[in-house]
């Protein structure tokens, strides 16, 4: 129908070979799908931008404002998008009504399975009950998922918390950081702000822990500063290790746990003593210490038919593999000493008044005075293992609380009576 075009001096078009018309139609090809992907990626960056503009918004409204989304966007590698969890138990921080907390999920509204990814966790101290001595909460755990085969004492379920520096600041696990703003002078009876930023995804790196630190200051500070708290928090560590779980000799033990390794080097008969123990790290100004105390299974093992001849109770043979015969310590000091709390046999929680001591279901608590704050010894047993003490488990506490008492300048240290 139509003649074929022609050059200038007549005659068709040269063809210039089957291999130059291929590379002039990949070239074709390549150009079309290069504006098809340059177009895509302007599609999805522009997406995801607003997804990110979304999630601020999300961040911002359930946690009231109080931390920097970007900074919980960039948590575990970075995120695009995360919505507030919106289940029957999740809500929205209320700063007026303390302790309250939000909770984040990676996804948007609406979508199933959203796993977790963050929660933000505020209190504003003195808190009735920040802390409870309660024998229930067992620092091991045979059926954990995961957990390596052998010897249960080996290693606790949960690390203890470990200062941030000296430990004004806070403290921290694998997973959480906790900060705490001092307020230079109490404002409606509130010393102090704290807030605690938690990881709810896979495992959180040591930048993730230093992230998650400099969300919970933020937190902890613009909370402050709404209720007219003047605060000024020590400086961030430069690294937060994640804190170990493996429990060593007892005898060599150090930071919350050196005392007892300074008792056990007066002794002669051991044999019915932890020999394992992990510590807190030494911190001179943290809130709280802990030290956890342990019979380990083949020195148990040992003692079983002398314990048996003697008519004590120690339990089936299993019991060697899923309860172990442990001692935890917990000292608090200052608005967390005000905060602790008893959990009797009979049930409910009971305050700790300040020159007080006692002894109820497995838990040894007794009390003393700081510069002027109070403070707060506690000591939890495992079931059975104070009746296998017997009048040893009241020389331990007396060691362990005498010591941590001197250590931090205590003074009118009370211990309960003896049985």
């Amino acid at each position: 129908m139509f003649a074929p075009l022609e050059p200038s001096g007549g005659g068709p078009l040269p063809d210039r070979g089957r291999l130059r018309n291929a590379v002039n139609a990949l070239f074709c090809t390549a150009g079309v799908a290069g504006v098809l992907l340059g177009g895509w990626a302007l599609y999805d960056s522009h997406r995801s931008g607003q997804y990110r503009a979304e999630s601020r918004t999300a961040i911002r409204q359930a946690c009231a404002d109080l931390v920097d989304p970007d900074a919980v966007l960039r948590l575990d590698g970075g995120r695009d998008r995360v919505s507030a969890d919106e289940d029957a138990y999740g809500h929205r921080l209320d700063p007026s009504d303390l302790p309250d907390l939000c909770e984040l999920r990676s996804g948007r509204p609406g979508e199933r399975d959203r796993p977790p990814y963050l929660t933000l966790k505020l209190h504003s101290l003195p808190q009735p009950g920040l802390h409870v001595l309660d024998p229930d909460d067992e620092p091991f755990d045979p059926w954990a998922p995961g957990r390596p085969t052998g010897d249960v004492t080996d290693r606790i379920a949960a690390p203890l918390p470990a200062p941030l520096g000296d430990g004004r600041a806070g403290s921290h696990t694998a997973r959480a950081v906790t900060v705490e703003a001092v307020c230079r002078e109490d404002v409606a009876g509130v010393t102090s702000f704290r807030a605690t930023a938690t990881a709810r995804y896979g495992e959180p790196t040591a930048g993730d822990r230093w992230a998650l630190a400099a969300i919970a200051r933020t937190a902890a500070v613009r909370a402050a500063q709404r209720k007219g708290c003047e605060t000024t928090p020590p400086e961030l560590p430069a690294d937060l290790p994640a804190p170990g779980r493996d429990l060593g000799p007892a005898d060599r033990a150090t930071g919350g746990c050196a005392w007892y390794a300074a008792h056990l080097h007066g002794l002669g008969d051991r044999k019915r003593l932890p020999d394992r123990a992990l510590g807190t790290p030494p911190a001179e100004r943290a809130a709280q210490e802990s030290c956890v105390l342990v019979l380990g299974t083949d020195t148990r093992r040992g003692i079983l038919a002398e314990l048996l001849a003697e008519g004590v109770r120690t339990g089936g043979p299993s019991d060697l593999l899923t309860n172990p015969w442990w001692l935890r310590t917990h000292a608090y000091f200052a608005d967390d000493a005000d905060g602790t709390r008893v959990k009797p046999f009979t049930g409910g929680l009971h305050d700790i008044a300040a020159g007080q001591a006692g002894r109820e279901n497995r838990v040894l608590y007794a009390s003393a005075s700081c510069g002027g704050r109070p403070a707060v010894f506690g000591m939890t047993t495992a079931y059975r293992y104070d009746q296998v003490l017997g009048p040893r488990l009241d020389e331990v506490f007396t060691a362990y609380a005498t010591t941590t008492a001197e250590r931090h300048g205590c003074t009118g240290l009370v211990l309960p009576a003896p049985e």
